[in-house]
């Protein structure tokens, strides 16, 4: 039986189902919930942008589905994008959520639907885990059960595209290359790497949003995100930034922003340990203890690809995790056909350890 969420009550059953559904699951990382009920309140009861639907077998609660509907400027049309899929192992509690969505769909003559995505921003927790079971999920990276591709492909959905996640020791990665590519970029523009300030975040914000337009035709599943959307999923994001671990590449002599990478501590490694529950003072005790660290973005503008730019500025980030005692990277997502952005960490020594997939289903008409 599917019930929509439309109370605090029912968003409550929504958010806290996994907590049930992991309980055993050493490797699963619960989010911050209190964070997340009050994103997932505004977004579902407030402005009404997402549904959300509960699948019961009797009285026990069985499984979750969120979805939205937004306009894709690459494909042309109205897709629906659906999130938070989690479900016990049967194929008849997903196949209810879906056909749901699916007629859903139909009345608003919506015909694809792909997922999944987190609501607000694409790039994290995006696609379900098809590979890499055996390590804990870094900072804003997915994390399933196995069987879920499975029951995805049992209700008709298939493979969209991958995207993999990179791993480094850091004690193996071949710095010397790092400098060498540093010098050679120094010597051969005149550009200064910026760390982050979060005294004028505004210009820092705008100055990224001008690279992700630039960088457009290497974002190959979607369209540049606002502006607004920027900032409002860096306020989001503000509690686990460390800005000697996002930096902003500016020509000097016009100050033109030409590239970015931002890179987070893996606080996991702490919200593991607090099972959706923070508490501020034993977290910020805890920071100087996080050992991983995670690459979740770097652009760089077409004028400065293959320059040697992203390598200077992976220069700069290793030096601050020798500030703060970082031992393992993890780089990702990056779809499967960015060859040019998989070769480069490939020539630093990382390896794919994980791979997410994006599934995605044509309606029949």
């Amino acid at each position: 039986m599917i019930k929509m969420v439309a109370s605090t009550r029912s968003l409550n059953r929504f958010i806290y189902f996994i907590k049930d559904l992991y309980k055993t699951d050493h490797h699963y990382i619960f989010p911050i919930f209190y964070a997340l009920k009050r994103e997932l309140k505004k977004e579902i009861l407030i402005e009404k942008q997402y549904i959300a639907i509960l699948s019961y077998r009797n009285t026990k609660l069985c499984g979750r589905l969120l979805y939205t509907y937004k306009y894709s400027e690459k494909q042309k049309r109205t897709i629906c994008y659906f999130s938070f899929f989690d479900v016990i192992d049967d194929t008849a509690i997903a196949s209810e959520l879906f056909t749901f969505m699916e007629a859903d769909m139909r009345k608003k003559n919506v015909l694809y639907a792909e997922g999944t995505y987190t609501p607000y921003d694409p790039d994290t927790r995006r696609g379900i885990l098809v590979d890499g079971f055996d390590d804990d999920p870094t900072i804003f990276t997915s994390y399933n059960a196995p069987y879920y591709g499975r029951i995805l492909e049992a209700c008709g959905y298939r493979k969209a595209y991958d995207t993999h996640a990179l791993s480094f020791d850091i004690a193996s990665i071949n710095l010397q290359k790092a400098l060498t590519l540093s010098n050679y970029f120094s010597n051969h523009f005149d550009v200064r790497i910026d760390r982050l300030n979060l005294k004028n975040m505004d210009a820092d914000i705008a100055d990224i949003h001008r690279i992700l337009e630039y960088a457009t035709t290497e974002i190959n599943y979607q369209q540049a995100p606002s502006i607004e959307t920027i900032a409002q999923v860096a306020k989001q994001i503000k509690f686990f930034i460390n800005p000697k671990l996002i930096l902003i590449a500016r020509e000097n002599q016009t100050g033109q922003p030409i590239g970015f990478c931002l890179v987070f501590p893996d606080f996991n490694q702490i919200l593991k340990k607090t099972r959706g529950k923070i508490n501020p003072f034993k977290f910020f005790t805890q920071i100087k203890k996080c050992t991983r660290a995670r690459g979740a973005m770097q652009y760089i503008i077409p004028k400065y690809q293959s320059s040697g730019l992203l390598g200077a500025m992976y220069h700069s980030i290793g030096e601050a995790f020798s500030e703060l005692g970082i031992t393992a990277f993890e780089a990702g997502t990056i779809m499967e056909e960015n060859q040019k952005s998989l070769h480069t960490f490939d020539i630093f020594g990382g390896k794919i350890v994980k791979t997410y997939r994006i599934y995605g289903k044509e309606l029949l008409t």
